[in-house]
């Protein structure tokens, strides 16, 4: 029945409910989308850097052999340079990283990894990781999954600082990653990253790789490619392991379909946080309950006080008219003389006791012997109850007396009735007499031609 303004209805009114999204801003329409709404460290650390670190991995067994905490000779270090950029744009997230390795024992030396994500639909500043992509020299469209589809890696905006990513990993190296980037200066010029690959090793989680980078921020696009080509020439990176930094990676191909995007972009999917429908305030339910009762009861008690003041006025008005048929004639109940009501409780009390007081038995023969009119029985009841005030099934003259004060407009429309009715004959009876007396004159007078036959005889 409701359903057509079923969107008129809305939660945070004054009689709906509170919204959802009033304390939990998953279901708050209004709340941002975009990253940098959501926290402000994705501002801060979104541009272009250079960072140098070192890779520490077990020599026996680079990929999944442990690291030890303390200097071991079955650890190596190697040092690498990485060009990174963070390019944050409303939901969505791309990084393209350039990772230089002069000295590696696994080739190839350069190698260009591309990260995406999104921010979620909890609207608390962390994002979602789709698949990775990681390009090697010489591949027209890099296409290797380092992140599978099935695997959610989040990133965590700790503070305006820092930023927390983990997330299970596959491909070459398999494991738990746990990466911190934290900015050291109120610009983030300078941050700090941490890399840290976990596996279970013989039932022990163990680190199995292990990275420490510092970067520092570059101001242009234009001079972060420039380092990039120097960084070529300067390590000795032969042209065939290059990869060129000025290509575009979208334009390429190498980033997500719209529909891949949209997987997870909040932007462009429906949120599973809706707010649902509207419902009205218990309070307000119970109000309306409480005045529609009330409201009920008052009509049911209008309709009852009109039906029982009808009942009276019925019950009054028949023992009024068969009152007046007996009693002297007066004007009003207040103008009958004490006599004249003794004279009428005795005509009523002339049952076989007549004892001074009128039973029931006795008020039903009076009103039923006049010409009152008939009276129904619950109407009788009632009448005899309101004479009745002691309620002891009889009513002495007292109780006459005060019932007859009681009735004295019905009376008075009774003897109106009465006197209505008493004239109407004589009035009868004087238009007939006045009849009767025109017709004997037209006969005592004679006609003219009569009269003029009669003075001729007497001249005759």
């Amino acid at each position: 029945l409701f359903a057509p303004y079923a969107s008129a209805i809305r939660c945070g009114r004054p009689l709906t409910n509170e919204c959802l999204g009033a304390t939990d801003i998953r279901y708050d329409p209004e709340a941002s989308n975009d990253a940098e709404d959501q926290a402000e460290v994705w501002k801060r650390a979104d541009g272009l850097f250079r960072g140098e670190g070192i890779v520490r991995v077990n020599i026996f067994n680079p990929l999944n052999a442990p690291i030890p905490a303390l200097p071991d000779p079955s650890v190596f270090e190697f040092s690498f340079v990485d060009f990174a950029n963070y390019t944050i744009t409303g939901s969505r997230q791309i990084v393209t990283s350039y990772l230089i390795v002069p000295d590696t024992p696994l080739p190839p030396r350069v190698t260009q990894r591309l990260a995406f994500a999104t921010t979620t639909y909890e609207k608390d500043g962390s994002l979602i990781s789709l698949p990775s992509v990681v390009a090697i020299p010489g591949e027209e469209r890099p296409s290797q999954t380092f992140f599978d589809n099935d695997v959610e890696l989040r990133s965590y905006a700790v503070d305006e600082n820092t930023v927390y990513l983990s997330g299970e990993v596959s491909g070459t190296v398999r494991g738990i990653n746990s990466i911190t980037n934290v900015c050291l200066d109120e610009q983030c010029n300078q941050m700090q990253e941490s890399f840290d690959t976990f596996q279970t090793i013989n039932g022990t989680v163990q680190r199995v790789f292990a990275s420490e980078t510092s970067y520092t921020r570059i101001a242009t696009g234009e001079e972060w490619i420039n380092a990039i080509l120097a960084e070529y020439d300067t390590l000795g990176i032969n042209p065939d392991e290059r990869i060129d930094p000025s290509i575009d990676i979208c334009a390429a191909g190498l980033c997500p379909t719209e529909e891949e995007w949209c997987q997870t972009d909040p932007n462009c999917s429906e949120s599973p946080y809706q707010e649902p429908p509207a419902r009205v305030k218990q309070s307000v339910i119970a109000g309306f309950t409480v005045a529609g009762i009330l409201l009920f009861t008052a009509v049911l008690y209008a309709i009852h006080w009109y039906l029982v003041a009808a009942q009276a006025h019925r019950y009054r008005a028949t023992f009024a008219r068969r009152i007046a048929e007996t009693i002297d004639m007066r004007a009003s109940v207040r103008n009958l003389t004490p006599e004249a009501l003794a004279k009428e409780f005795e005509r009523i009390d002339e049952g076989v006791a007549r004892d001074g007081k009128i039973s029931k038995e006795e008020l039903w023969e009076f009103i039923s012997s006049g010409k009152a009119g008939e009276m129904k029985r619950h109407d009788f009841n009632a009448l005899f109850a309101s004479m009745d005030l002691d309620n002891n099934g009889e009513v002495d003259f007292v109780e006459f007396c005060a019932f007859m004060a009681r009735c004295d407009e019905e009376y008075r429309a009774a003897r109106r009735r009465s006197s209505v009715g008493l004239q109407q004959p004589s009035r009868l009876v004087a238009h007939r007499l006045s009849d009767a007396v025109s017709q004997l004159r037209s006969i005592d007078e004679p006609s003219e031609e009569v009269t003029g036959g009669d003075e001729g005889k007497e001249e005759e």
